[in-house]
């Protein structure tokens, strides 16, 4: 009976191991990203339901003055137009799932539309590919690590 009891909590004792270190895999995301041509930032933060992106820099999120946020005047609802570009939602409702984020949101802006994206970090580069319908069809954009 004592074998017995010290094989379940040993198995139980791996398994939160296993656990834990697939969150911390799951949360290797969690930082600021800039594009690699150095003209945008984003910061990937963690809700109840999955991961997220803001942005927390853009060049052309800014007016000819170059302080002052333009407003999101193409997004498909009408209360939303008037908010400032600054800290909104690129990517939205990523889930960790085999090595990626995936079944996410991402907003352009610029044209008000959302398109299907996911994420994955390879060599220290994190892989965005923002698609319609298939992947295959999309196009990917990469993010270096800032912090």
């Amino acid at each position: 009976m004592k074998k017995l009891l010290f094989f379940v909590a040993i198995l139980t004792a791996t398994s939160a191991v296993a656990q834990n270190g697939k969150a911390m895999k799951a949360d290797s995301i969690i930082h600021v990203w800039e594009t690699v041509d150095k003209d945008g930032k984003m910061q990937i933060l963690k809700n109840e339901t999955g991961y997220y992106g803001k942005m927390i820099y853009g060049k052309d999120l800014l007016e000819a003055d170059g302080k002052t946020y333009k407003k999101d005047v193409n997004n498909p609802d009408p209360a939303l137009r008037s908010r400032l570009l600054k800290n909104y939602v690129l990517v939205s409702g990523l889930v960790y799932k085999d090595g990626k984020w995936v079944d996410g949101k991402i907003y352009d802006y610029s044209s008000g539309s959302s398109y299907d994206v996911n994420l994955e970090i390879k060599d220290g580069v994190l892989h965005m590919r923002a698609f319609k319908g298939t992947p295959m069809f999309g196009k990917t954009i990469k993010w270096t690590l800032l912090e």
